[in-house]
């Protein structure tokens, strides 16, 4: 277990000497300060768990300058103050102005270290907590953003009202919305979710909504809407912004009130807790009128934004060996290891197509691979491979023979669907239409 690490700031050297040799001993990390500068210094390098600080710096009037020093580091660092004087006013203003607690020196050694043992054991029952936590959320990445990433996702899981995923194609959204879910109060329960770009405009209203029987022609029985089968649950909507207009009058109501109007049927009282994602810019399409405002503002009522693979490549290395173990799991493929050069290779690409893009490649780089190791030579074989029929035709050819290749892959992992081939492709569906038509690509009959 980590120790807890402490930052001592007095400017009583002999106070500072033989306090920072007592916790040591007493097995805490300790870091002393002298000075408001060393202090300052000391809080910009390093991250402390708990601070014990002197009333009283010659730089300041009082130890209350420093205490906010300290918290504009550390918003919620346990400070404890000590005090020469011993007043009750002083301790009574120590913890007006944020600090956890307050001694008075001469120090009771034993009192103090009864005080940091229940300021540490709390520490690290939440930072056991947090761990538990991380690991319910199933996200691979120990990066700063990815970390920041995992509070957000905590804190969100902790309040029933809507939460907005963005980011770009690819980087996980629907994971954390898996994860949001999982850590709330509905987590026992198994999540509801649609994805609007697959659902045709003409059936929107009754799959989200219901109907009654006899509500248009061919309803001959009733039927629960996504909304009244997430009640008392969590319900993803992913690619909000597809989205129709005319129903996010309706979606509005249900975030907004909680009522939801079923075709040909009553009002209902639902308590569905929204989670959407987009890799759009919801505001932006308000501001062209393509999204409704006022439901950009209620489901951005909690924003979650995961980054793309490009501002964590730190975490490429740790995402690459859990593909690859999952990958060899799910195959029956006795355990493979990637190597330190290819991990580097890894790190060095682009990644467009974010996490989903990497895994993949290293899905790909199992395949190829030839030995327990996967080189660099196992993730670019199959990209070789595509081009070595081409030595001898033109570059036109070739380009052609490839975007052929790649957009049948796009078309197979969206299960055909021009819509989110399209957004995956990055173009308009009347020109996947006419590249489909013109590379010869031949679309599977539903």
């Amino acid at each position: 277990m980590e120790k807890i690490r402490v930052l001592l700031a007095d400017d009583d050297l002999v106070f500072l000497r033989l306090t920072t040799s007592l916790l040591t001993n007493a097995g805490y990390d300790v870091t002393p300060a002298s000075s408001v500068r060393e202090c300052t210094s000391r809080l910009g390098d390093n991250k402390y768990d708990v601070a014990l600080q002197d009333m009283c710096f010659p730089a300041l009037q009082d130890g209350f300058g420093m205490l906010d020093l300290i918290h504009e580091s550390y918003p919620n660092l346990p400070v404890i103050m000590i005090s020469g004087s011993g007043h009750i006013p002083d301790a009574v203003a120590a913890i007006k102005n944020g600090a956890t607690d307050f001694i008075e020196k001469p120090i009771d050694t034993n009192h103090m270290l009864h005080k940091l043992k229940l300021i540490s054991e709390s520490i690290t029952l939440n930072k056991h907590m947090q761990d538990l936590q991380i690991t319910a959320i199933g996200m691979c990445g120990t990066s700063p953003v990815m970390m920041t990433l995992f509070d957000d996702i905590i804190r969100a899981a902790g309040y029933d009202c809507p939460v907005l995923i963005t980011g770009e194609t690819g980087v996980g959204k629907e994971l954390a919305a898996h994860a949001i879910h999982r850590l709330s109060k509905h987590g026992h329960k198994n999540m509801l979710s649609i994805n609007c770009a697959s659902v045709p405009k003409d059936l929107f209203e009754a799959e989200l909504f219901g109907y009654e029987r006899g509500a248009f022609t061919g309803a001959d029985k009733s039927r629960q809407g996504y909304f009244e089968f997430a009640d008392n649950n969590s319900f993803f909507m992913d690619e909000i912004s597809q989205l129709p207009l005319g129903m996010q009058a309706k979606l509005l109501r249900v975030v907004s009130e909680g009522e939801v109007q079923k075709l040909g049927g009553k009002v209902i009282r639902v308590n569905t807790r929204v989670i959407s994602a987009s890799n759009q810019d919801l505001l932006e399409l308000a501001e062209e009128s393509n999204f409704r405002k006022d439901l950009y503002y209620r489901l951005n009522t909690i924003h979650i934004q995961v980054p793309p693979l490009r501002e964590r490549v730190e975490d490429i290395p740790i995402l690459a060996d859990h593909f690859m173990t999952e990958f060899c799991s799910r195959n029956n493929v006795p355990p493979k290891r990637i190597s330190s050069q290819a991990k580097a290779w890894l790190c060095e690409q682009k990644w467009e197509g974010n996490v989903r893009e990497l895994k993949n490649m290293v899905e790909r780089g199992v395949i190829f691979a030839k030995n327990d190791h996967l080189t660099v030579v196992d993730f670019t074989t199959a990209i070789i491979d595509d081009f070595r029929g081409h030595k001898s035709g033109s570059l036109r050819s070739v380009l052609s023979s490839f975007e052929k290749a790649y957009i049948e892959n796009t078309l197979k992992e969206n299960d055909y669907n021009i819509r989110l081939s399209a957004l995956s492709l990055q173009m308009d569906k009347s020109n996947l239409f006419k590249k489909i038509a013109s590379l010869g690509i031949v679309l599977p009959q539903k």
